[in-house]
């Protein structure tokens, strides 16, 4: 496994036939481009057919080629106090997630979160003098705040964005409803705040499967009488169907006859502190507006670029 030295939050699973020991730096091809990064623990040979083609280790990195992304590292960080502090000075409402490159090195990038539009404009002419170089800020929103920075999920793993999503699909309450879950925002929302991805993952199989199933409260014929739908379970394919006699039994889809329906808003799992959340307003979609400022300083011009 490798983790690049100047992208900390990729690490991945890399191929060679070559030995490398852990510690050793090596090129990785990542996004079609060359990184350099470290080994950080040996798997050996791999025969699972559930892993993938995996990428392939180009070559060892030159000692030169560590100093210098070390080197860089250290640039960022003392580049993210310098702008850090001169945000404090102008008492700007805006969080600085991250400070970086661009492609061209005399450009300098700095990515922050803030709750509207703000007018730093005195702000970049400011950086531009204090580091003499060209500076762009650009707004994000708070998935791509944790897509820059890292994090772990609810689950316990590196947030799926950090990973391998490389978009944002928009997300609704209507996707979690389908799935059966609780709809509490602690429950269903990740780290950034807004809807897991993760929900989206099976989206696709709830919307197709949740159509042949009876409507919670419902009443039902099945091989043990007459029921009412209390829950549903679109992976096993059964209803769990309450009796006359009180009792709850689960049985197979194929097992029942609908008789009555009833509205499909109510097709979602009972016994559970439910909260109604409307599913228009809180549909999550990437909401990242993303406005970027460039200053010059040879013609010292400003201009404003958004990115709807």
């Amino acid at each position: 496994m490798v983790r690049l030295l100047e992208i900390f939050t990729e690490r991945g699973l890399y191929r060679s036939q070559e030995r490398y020991e852990k510690g050793d730096t090596v090129i990785v091809s990542y996004k079609k481009k060359e990184h350099i990064g470290e080994i950080v623990c040996r798997l050996g040979e791999i025969e699972d057919e559930r892993v993938g083609p995996l990428r392939e280790i180009i070559r060892r990195a030159l000692p030169e080629e560590e100093i210098n992304a070390r080197t860089r590292n250290l640039k960022r960080q003392e580049l993210f106090n310098i702008v850090r502090s001169r945000i404090r000075a102008h008492n700007l409402p805006m969080k600085l997630v991250k400070v970086d490159f661009g492609i061209d090195p005399d450009r300098i990038i700095c990515f922050f979160t803030a709750e509207g539009r703000i007018d730093f404009r005195e702000l970049v002419k400011d950086l531009a003098h204090t580091l003499m170089n060209r500076v762009e800020l650009r707004q994000i929103g708070v998935r791509d705040e944790i897509k820059l920075i890292s994090g772990l999920g609810p689950c316990g793993k590196v947030a799926c964005c950090c990973e391998f999503l490389e978009e944002f699909a928009p997300i609704s309450v209507k996707i979690a409803k389908d799935q059966g879950l609780i709809l509490n925002p602690t429950k269903i929302s990740g780290i950034c705040g807004r809807l897991m991805c993760c929900l989206r993952f099976e989206a696709e199989f709830y919307s197709k499967v949740i159509k042949d199933f009876p409507e919670i409260g419902s009443t039902v014929d099945s091989k043990l009488g007459e029921g009412r739908v209390v829950g549903i379970n679109a992976i096993k394919n059964t209803v769990i169907l309450e009796l006359k006699n009180g009792w709850q039994k689960e049985v197979p889809l194929g097992d029942i006859v609908i008789k009555n329906k009833i509205g499909a808003e109510d097709r979602i799992r009972t016994g559970t502190d439910l909260h109604p959340l409307d599913p228009e307003s809180r549909a999550s979609t990437n909401s990242a507006t993303s406005a970027q400022y460039h200053y010059n300083l040879p013609d010292k011009n400003v201009k404003e670029v958004e990115d709807q």
